[in-house]
């Protein structure tokens, strides 16, 4: 079992408890069934070391949505009351300090009022692959960043040429073209415009020195998986469609592209460094 502090969540085991029995609840599961589900799925930690964490992880979170009962109390109080788990900093300075804290805030919580059940909902399906193949979208720089750059309000084009599979996902390949555009552009804006590469230029900052000496090939800097942890992120409003032009999909191992993630704080800022720090050279 990984731990990485004392907090009761700072380890594997609690983290996967927690995480399962809020998956069972979201697939409506009573809490009965919910809780069965979790002890025969978790059964190999029991009798072991970790299999105090089991009944705190699921204790607490129970009590947190509503629904902790008394047998699931029991079994944790009864581990608080040995100090389950304080074997991991036997050899500490503080001989578990930190954990005694975690277990009497533990201990202080199951024994207040428990709040009223929370209803859990099945969560909407978020769709991390949108794009048809060959797929063209205009973004629209929005970012104070952008406004340093010069290219606020500007657009750049962006296209899907294939899918590639990653931890169990499928997810688009993209590629971005090297120009920018003052109205929004057609379909045809993409004849005879350059790929811009997602990685800085040759003698910039730890850059390789020049286009030979990317690693593995200059080749995988032109296009990447595009990848976003939730909804919120994707920046629909910037985005516009304007048209599909087919082409033959590419199918490249996600350990052979780069990762371009639709990220809200940062993604305008490494975008638009690229695109400035790429014009003028040759490759």
């Amino acid at each position: 079992m990984g731990v990485w502090g004392t907090g009761l969540y700072a380890n594997d085991c609690a983290l996967d408890v927690k995480d399962t029995y809020i998956e069972f609840l979201q697939q409506q599961l009573s809490n009965e069934e919910a809780t069965q589900r979790i002890l025969e799925k978790f059964e190999e930690y029991m009798e072991t070391e970790d299999e105090p964490f089991l009944w705190y992880a699921l204790a607490d979170t129970q009590w947190k949505k509503g629904r902790l009962t008394p047998e699931i109390k029991e079994k944790a109080l009864e581990w608080i009351n040995k100090n389950g788990g304080l074997g991991l900093w036997a050899d500490s300075k503080n001989e578990g300090v930190g954990w005694k804290k975690t277990l009497s805030k533990l201990r202080e919580e199951l024994m207040s009022p428990m709040p009223p059940e929370k209803k859990i909902r099945k969560p909407i399906e978020f769709v991390r692959n949108p794009w048809n193949i060959g797929d063209v979208y205009a973004y629209q720089f929005h970012a104070d960043f952008a406004k340093e750059q010069g290219l606020f309000g500007k657009y750049i084009l962006f296209q899907k040429i294939g899918d590639t599979e990653w931890c169990n996902m499928t997810l688009s390949i993209i590629q971005v073209f090297d120009r920018v555009f003052d109205e929004l552009p057609e379909l045809a804006a993409i004849e005879g415009a350059r790929l811009l590469p997602l990685a800085h230029p040759p003698g910039y900052g730890f850059a390789p020195k020049s286009i030979a000496e990317y690693v593995p090939s200059f080749e995988m800097y032109l296009r990447a998986f595009m990848d976003y942890e939730k909804k919120s992120n994707y920046p629909k409003d910037f985005l516009t469609f304007i048209g599909n032009d087919p082409i033959t999909a590419i199918n490249y191992p996600a350990n052979k592209l780069g990762s371009f993630s639709w990220d809200k704080d940062r993604m305008e800022e490494w975008l638009c460094e690229y695109y400035v720090n790429w014009q003028n050279v040759k490759y």
